[in-house]
């Protein structure tokens, strides 16, 4: 995971800078939901390269999720509120991944090492649900626009 995020956080912010936010999160959405789809069929024999390609693609798509959205936020402000945008954004990120956690964990107390894959596939489809519901916003959110309008001058004679 940790590669995965390492890779594609910094090329996540090159997209946005470039394009816009909508290729980063569709990524983002499509390494997310395929990761859990292959994590939702675990089992004993699940082989240790499938978990690795899942891993990776899971931390791909968060490498890639992380540049969009704090700068949708941040932009979708005036100057003066981006400090309090990325400080929302950021405490959203922090309290998602508590509750993450605190589900994830749940679905899992009760399981001894035997059946701790099993248990988890609830969880794991809930990510594949997420990264598809991500996929879809990217796809119907508005394509970043690379030219601006200019801006009118005044009327002359005009106060």
């Amino acid at each position: 995971m940790a590669v995965g995020a390492t890779v594609c956080a910094p090329l996540a912010g090159r997209l946005v800078g470039r394009l816009g936010a909508r290729l980063p999160l569709a990524l983002a959405g499509g390494c997310i939901t395929v990761s859990g789809l292959l994590l939702a069929g675990l089992g004993r024999h699940t082989s240790v390269v499938l978990l690795l390609s899942a891993y990776l693609l899971f931390g791909a798509g968060f490498g890639f999720a992380n540049a969009p959205i704090t700068n949708t936020a941040v932009s979708g402000l005036p100057p003066t509120r981006a400090g309090v945008a990325g400080a929302i954004t950021s405490t959203a990120r922090q309290l998602g991944a508590a509750l993450g956690i605190a589900v994830a964990g749940g679905l899992v107390a009760n399981t001894g090492p035997a059946g701790l894959a099993h248990a988890s596939r609830p969880g794991w489809a809930v990510v594949a649900a997420c990264g598809a519901f991500l996929f879809l916003v990217a796809h119907a959110s508005r394509p970043h626009r690379t030219t601006t309008r200019p801006v009118p001058a005044p009327a002359r004679g005009a106060a």
